[in-house]
């Protein structure tokens, strides 16, 4: 059986090729970038602005999934640590940090990792799998509408679980559905990728017409204990 199309995993021009190819006219993909995105709406039968048979066809053509809230923990200060389940059953953690100046969202990447860095607890469960654009993408609108920012401007740092560099195509298109004007419209510059320093991955990264803010952990004033603390240094 062939899966049905999640419009929260496709860039603005996929989906408008799937919409078209079931002679449902293009524009009508913007729409649902502004529910999905923009409003955090995940109910096609609340897509008001859609016609009723349109939102039968899309309720039963396409199917939106979204991470679920397992458990939201506040801090003192404020900071609020996310675990999302994933479709499959996979957990992953995600982070909202107020006021550092601005409200930040922390993400995921990867459902564990493969880096193995010394200090790091998810390195110690090595790499589970790769997320895909949807389910990174998909963190940041759970967060927005959990932290009631979807209509304000917040930062987002790839420095959750997982390497972001190791997982870079989906991670860029995760990047590239969050600029769609329609949706969230994030500007690359309220996003930071934070890396151990994957080499091939930086250098993609150079060429990229969509480039976020770069941070790269060093954790250590040598190579020597680079090399000791973070693996892939040896590389």
């Amino acid at each position: 059986m062939i899966p049905r199309p999640d419009p929260g995993s496709l860039e603005l021009h996929e989906l408008e090729h799937e919409l078209e190819a079931r002679g449902i006219p293009r524009f009508h993909a913007g729409q649902l970038y502004r529910w999905i995105f923009k409003r955090g709406v995940t109910d096609f039968d609340l897509m008001t602005d859609l016609s009723k048979a349109l939102r039968a066809r899309l309720r039963d053509e396409f199917a939106l999934t979204t991470p679920e809230v397992v458990s939201d923990e506040l801090s003192s200060d404020g900071t609020r640590k996310f675990v999302l389940r994933l479709a499959d059953g996979k957990r992953i953690e995600s982070v909202f940090i107020p006021d550092t100046p601005s409200m930040t969202f922390c993400i995921s990447t990867q459902v564990g990792c493969a880096m193995a860095c010394d200090f790091c607890l998810t390195g110690k469960m090595g790499l589970v799998r790769h997320l895909t654009a949807g389910e990174i993408s998909g963190q940041v609108r759970v967060l927005a509408a959990a932290t009631n920012l979807l209509d304000f401007p917040f930062n987002i740092v790839l420095m959750g679980m997982g390497e972001p560099l190791h997982n870079y195509d989906e991670t860029m298109k995760a990047l590239r559905m969050l600029r769609s004007e329609p949706g969230l419209a994030i500007s690359p510059r309220r996003v930071t990728l934070s890396t151990v320093g994957i080499v091939p991955g930086l250098e993609k990264l150079a060429r990229e017409p969509l480039m976020p803010n770069l941070a790269i952990s060093l954790h250590a004033t040598t190579d020597e204990q680079r090399t000791q603390l973070v693996p892939p240094n040896r590389k």
